[in-house]
């Protein structure tokens, strides 16, 4: 004990800068593990998706869906993917349909989810068309927050080519 007061009686500045780098030096150690490794166990999407149980759309019942939406006519494609409370339809239209028809044929197979599917997912719709000869294509998207009573669309014009300058 002797030498440890007479190294600290004669190096009193080293000794309290070096405690201090090595409190330092415990903090962050401290930080960083709880950073990086704690937590690391845990769903990526935290508690946000509480319930979601209750509220289980299967297999099944999203091929029934692409099979509903395939049936019309001016429907050539659909898919439907499924993450996390994200519910992603796609929809491919004939060359024949209409960017109005095909809003509300959208709009329509929300219908195809109860109110309580409704209330609990965010809805984030695709919508294309290939041009022919005599229609212009389109690719517009859509929402509908879990909040929210209808659609929103980002783009409610058709893609047009740009005319030539002559």
């Amino acid at each position: 004990m002797k030498k440890i007061k007479k190294f600290y009686k004669e190096h009193r500045v080293f000794t309290i800068l070096m405690a201090i780098v090595l409190v330092c030096m415990i903090v962050i150690i401290t930080v960083l593990i709880q950073c990086f490794y704690v937590g690391n166990g845990t769903d990526k999407y935290g508690n946000r998706l509480e319930g979601i149980e209750n509220y289980e759309i299967t297999e099944s019942r999203q091929s029934d869906y692409e099979a509903n939406l395939e049936n019309d006519a001016k429907v050539k494609k659909a898919d439907l993917m499924i993450t996390g409370k994200i519910i992603y339809i796609t929809i491919d239209f004939e060359t024949n349909c209409s960017l109005i028809e095909a809003e509300s044929i959208a709009a329509k197979s929300l219908e195809n989810f109860n109110e309580e599917e409704q209330s609990f997912y965010d809805f984030n719709i695709t919508l294309k068309k290939d041009s022919d000869d005599k229609n212009e294509s389109f690719i517009i998207s859509g929402a509908k927050n879990k909040n929210g009573t209808g659609l929103v669309w980002n783009n409610n014009r058709e893609v047009v080519a740009d005319p030539v300058e002559g």
